[in-house]
């Protein structure tokens, strides 16, 4: 099947990188993008942000409109809009929460997702190799996209649906995050407090994972992994793929509170994993019980367990580097 760059390589006497010059310059001019901003990512830092982003792409993208979100959820409504009026592209701009929200916005949809990493964590870029915004310029700018996993989360007693691409939390770390976001104005160190904060209240908890048998256990977090990173940059699931089918769960054995102190480093490095700080398994689907905990998704707290959770293998188009 002949292409426009195809074409170009091989009817005019030009190099190859100059054809796909060609051919980048006449797809940007055609294609219909959307950037969603959460001016509030990043403790307040991405409207300035955005200002940069838009000194850069002003030159690059001929046909794109901007909208900011005002309140939670609005960039669901955002995308989801995006999708019926024919847009061809959706960028997040803000962190893994307004990614999240995109993402609840396409799923089902053929449009491409793309990020620019302008909130506090951005932690699925760093799964995706996108630091910077520079980087994530470039990358929408090359509009190479490929089909990955999404998670699917029934809770509520099944009366409500959520979807993620990166992690999910139950437990100690969704308490954290619950103090993090309750605490953001004036909280330059609001994580370390977090941790500071609940670890002296943490209790162990039963963790019961329903698939073709059932597995019980104690704990005091749970990490169910599509992405590799989380909190800011620390390496939970080091073998974790956004495209193979697979969840990757890691229940961290119940320990004291000192020694959970003294093991955060291994959480960060992601060598809690070999060490044998945890119980770890892959899974396609399952569904946990467990003591009503809190949990949250991509750096957003949402309700308590139980839950239903479903891969949906390469359900989503992703701009990727």
């Amino acid at each position: 099947m002949l292409t426009i760059l195809s074409i170009l390589e091989f009817s005019l006497p030009i190099k190859e990188e100059t054809a796909r010059n060609i051919y980048l310059a006449f797809a940007l001019f055609h294609v219909k993008i959307i950037f969603i901003v959460n001016p509030v990512a990043g403790n307040g830092r991405a409207r300035e942000a955005w200002e940069r982003v838009e000194n850069l792409i002003k030159g690059i993208f001929n046909n794109y409109d901007v909208a900011f979100t005002s309140h939670p959820l609005h960039a669901v409504e955002i995308a989801r809009d995006a999708v019926k009026s024919g847009y061809d592209t959706v960028v997040s701009c803000g962190g893994d929460g307004t990614l999240n929200e995109v993402i609840n916005g396409t799923i089902g949809s053929n449009v491409k997702v793309g990020l620019i990493p302008t909130g506090t964590g951005s932690d699925f870029g760093k799964t995706l190799g996108i630091r910077g915004i520079e980087k994530a310029i470039e990358v929408i700018k090359n509009g190479k996209s490929e089909k990955i996993d999404v998670v699917k989360v029934d809770y509520g007693d099944g009366k409500d649906s959520r979807y993620f691409v990166n992690i999910l939390e139950i437990g100690f770390g969704a308490e954290v995050m619950n103090y993090v976001n309750s605490h953001k104005k004036g909280r330059k160190y609001s994580f370390i407090l977090g941790i500071l904060s609940v670890i002296w209240k943490l209790q162990k908890f039963n963790a019961r994972f329903d698939t073709d048998s059932s597995q019980e256990m104690k704990t005091i977090e749970v990490i169910i992994a599509n992405g590799k990173y989380f909190g800011g940059g620390m390496f939970a699931s080091p073998i974790s793929s956004i495209d193979d089918g697979f969840l990757d769960v890691h229940v961290l054995k119940p320990v004291s509170r000192i020694a959970t102190l003294s093991r955060m480093r291994d959480l960060i490095s992601g060598e809690y994993i070999s060490k044998g700080y945890s119980y770890d398994f892959r899974a396609k689907s399952f569904i946990y019980n467990g003591d009503g905990n809190l949990f949250e998704m991509d750096g957003e707290v949402i309700g308590h367990t139980p839950l239903r959770v479903t891969v949906m293998e390469r359900a989503l188009n992703f701009l990727i580097p």
